[in-house]
């Protein structure tokens, strides 16, 4: 007799009976996959959650590292305040709101959104307005620039270039008038000492941020005034010239050191910070890594590291109020001086 005649001759596969006990292990082994099956789902499901959550904060530290970093050798007088993360998946978003210290005052100067992923894509920055995006506004025979919430941006002419005429906010004071905090870059007529610069300057004003002489003559010759040949509609030179004028440079085009912190405290000593950000960035595999190494490759003129003795400063971004502002007339280290923000005192 084979097993099969045996089980058959056991159990009675067409009772009643038996079709119940087999229906319901039938039932007990579906509810025990569907219940193991539901168990892996959520463990994977809160593995992933947690993986994503913790990638996420991660690169967003990053991203937030990356930014408090650059803000240390750009962006005159502007500092990082509040900021969010607002992540998904897979993808995320930080957003910051920066400020500009005029007199003892902020002043809001922008929200910025910084989109990151943990798939290596390379992030973009969005907004209210993309930083160093500017605004042209006629104003009389020239030219004003704010960005996108309505701030004046500072300008800046480098000492070793000549332009045929130089800003002078300093000879509108008294249109301003007394009750008004000023914010204010003054171009120097040559590069100082960090020592040479706070002892030169009153000590009625406060010097927020330090311009950085990072130009070499590469550099310079690109920025001075020149004849270019016209191209026409065919792509052909026409004989024609046309002179460019000199560049003028914006707050968001140099570089440079803080003088104070984002709460408005003196710094006495800003190069060492200075310094270490830009050796920090240039071992930073993101978006300001090609910024940072052009700082250290200007810098260390090739002597394998940025000391002290190769910052030199042309240029100062000063604020104050109108009485002390008046101070600086007549000061022959200043070539230029453009107005930036203007605020009421009280």
């Amino acid at each position: 007799m084979n097993d099969e005649k045996k089980l058959t001759d056991t159990f009675d596969f067409n009772s009643n009976e038996t079709k119940k006990i087999l229906q319901k292990a039938k039932l007990f082994t579906l509810l025990r996959t569907t219940a193991v099956s539901l168990l892996v789902f959520l463990l994977l499901s809160a593995a992933f959650v947690i993986i994503n959550a913790v990638m996420l904060n991660r690169t967003a530290n990053n991203e937030l590292a990356s930014e408090q970093n650059f803000d240390l050798v750009a962006r005159p007088n502007t500092y990082m305040s509040q900021y969010q993360t607002n992540d998904g998946f897979l993808t995320g978003e930080l957003e910051y709101v920066t400020h500009r210290i005029v007199g003892s005052r902020p002043v809001y100067n922008g929200t910025y959104k910084i989109q990151y992923h943990i798939i290596p894509i390379v992030p973009g920055i969005s907004g209210h307005s993309a930083r160093g995006q500017l605004t042209q506004i006629a104003a009389e025979d020239e030219y004003s620039y704010y960005n996108r919430v309505g701030n004046r941006e500072m300008k800046f002419y480098h000492p070793y270039i000549e332009y045929k005429t130089y800003q002078n906010d300093l000879a509108m004071l008294e249109e301003i008038g007394e009750d008004k905090y000023l914010e204010m870059a003054l171009s120097f007529d040559r590069d100082y000492s960090l020592e040479e610069v706070q002892a030169m300057l009153p000590g009625e004003v406060k010097t927020v941020w330090y311009w950085v002489n990072t130009y070499n003559e590469e550099d310079l010759n690109k920025m001075k005034g020149r004849y270019e040949k016209l191209i026409g509609n065919d792509g052909q030179k026409t004989g024609e010239k046309v002179y460019q004028e000199p560049s003028i440079l914006f707050a968001n085009e140099v570089y440079g050191m803080k003088g104070v912190t984002s709460q408005g405290i003196t710094i006495e000593d800003p190069r060492r910070s200075f310094i270490n950000a830009i050796n920090f960035g240039l071992n930073q595999k993101n978006r300001y890594q090609p910024q940072f190494q052009r700082l250290y490759d200007r810098l260390s003129n090739d002597k394998g590291k940025i000391t002290k003795d190769d910052i030199r400063v042309i240029g100062v971004v000063v604020t104050g109020d109108t009485a002390s502002m008046k101070l600086l007339r007549n000061e022959n280290y200043i070539k230029a001086a453009a107005l930036g923000i203007v605020i009421d005192k009280f």
